[in-house]
């Protein structure tokens, strides 16, 4: 079945009617050459319209059938499948859910077919392995499925939707099961003869961290080794080491543990290098400082990060120094510990967003007739200058 994005765009076959009046109105006017005495007699004014005719048809039909397909080509034409295809489309998170699993069952026998919410929506019989989810990646493609229906049932989980906001097409359900909240002892440390467990609480609306002290720590538990740090400050540095210094204490009260030395360790793990002097080969991750001005702790490649030369307490403040320090001693710690987060996108927000139907459209249809088009145009060019028209 023929069917238009934007119909609204069928008026410009109203312009048809150009081509023809300018085809009626010209008329190809044959060279003049006066004989004998008819040179001598006044050319005097003929009706202007006897006998309109119709010239040039071969180009007129060659314009006309342009003008068709440019407005087939603003119109959008797509052919809608026939046979009403419909897909419920399945988290596989969701599999442990019973009312997920029964609105896709009762869809099922409603005659959609059963897919997975995954790269390219294999089949229900599909049990590839589990691959990582981007929603607003999977929103794109289901647009282009030319889908009569599709009911997709997610998580919503926060971490699958990655890169830039899609619409969510006037064809397409999204329904979001929430996980269950969920409570997880991430790691253990030991600390000043206290022993704390490092636990995560994570819901659809929030995800917080608390720190319980406990008599014995579980041996199924991870313990991160000690974070080692090295801070070598030469003299003209006293400012920024204190201010360093101050900032690695405000960290240590966090549930981890940092041993810090005033000298170059072999096994330590970071390096804070306050000198003129260039950075000593180590393989610890090294903090220098540079002359160059600009914000803390700035990237400069996997393994280091830089300083101004000379930094204030009011530009640690206002650069966060002493947050961002912390994610990165950190960060390993953080990755290693796989911290569960069950936040989710509310199903309102997607279907609160609207959705051009051009986009619904696969670019094949239009590719096609553009690439006619093109022929098209170029046929009228050359009959044109072979014409002189």
């Amino acid at each position: 079945m023929i069917q238009f994005t934007q119909p609204a765009w069928l008026w410009g076959l109203a312009a048809l009617a150009v081509p023809v009046a300018i085809h009626l109105l010209s008329r190809k006017e044959g060279r003049v050459v006066p004989v004998g005495s008819l040179r001598h007699l006044r050319e005097t004014t003929s009706q202007q319209f006897r006998g309109i005719k119709l010239n040039e048809l071969l180009l007129l039909a060659l314009r006309l059938l342009l003008l068709i397909l440019l407005v087939l080509l603003l119109a959008g034409l797509f052919w809608k499948n026939t046979e009403r295809q419909a897909w419920v489309v399945v988290d596989r998170d969701l599999l442990q859910n019973t009312r997920a699993i029964a609105l896709a069952d009762s869809l099922v026998a409603k005659g959609y077919e059963w897919r997975w919410l995954e790269s390219g929506f294999p089949k229900k019989n599909n049990s590839g392995a589990l691959s990582s989810k981007n929603n607003w990646q999977a929103i794109e493609q289901l647009r282009t499925q030319h889908l009569q229906h599709a009911v997709v049932l997610s998580t919503g989980l926060l971490t699958e939707f990655k890169g830039e906001l899609q619409p969510l097409g006037a064809h397409i359900d999204w329904q979001v099961f929430e996980l269950e909240p969920r409570k997880l002892s991430i790691y253990g440390v030991e600390k000043e003869n206290t022993k704390l467990v490092r636990t995560v609480f994570t819901s659809a609306t929030r995800t917080y961290f608390e720190s319980e002290a406990v008599s014995m720590l579980p041996d199924s538990l991870p313990t991160p080794r000690p974070i080692q740090i090295s801070l070598v400050a030469d003299k003209g540095y006293e400012t920024e080491a204190r201010i360093i210094t101050a900032a690695l204490k405000s960290i240590a009260t966090l549930p981890i543990k940092i041993n810090v030395t005033t000298e170059l360790h072999p096994a330590a793990d970071w390096l804070i290098w306050l000198s003129d002097k260039p950075t000593p080969e180590t393989a610890a991750k090294i903090i220098y400082t540079t002359p160059a001005s600009g914000m803390l702790l700035q990237p400069r490649s996997a393994t280091q990060w830089q300083l101004p030369k000379a930094f204030t307490l009011d530009a640690a403040l206002q650069n966060d120094l002493t947050i961002r320090l912390a994610a990165l001693l950190t960060k390993d710690i953080t990755r290693q510990a796989a911290i569960p987060d069950n936040r989710s996108l509310p199903a309102a927000f997607l279907n609160k967003t609207e959705v051009a139907m051009s986009s619904v459209v696969g670019a094949g249809n239009n590719a096609a007739i553009l690439i006619f088009f093109l022929l098209v145009l170029s046929v009228e060019r050359v009959v044109a200058f072979v014409r002189k028209q």
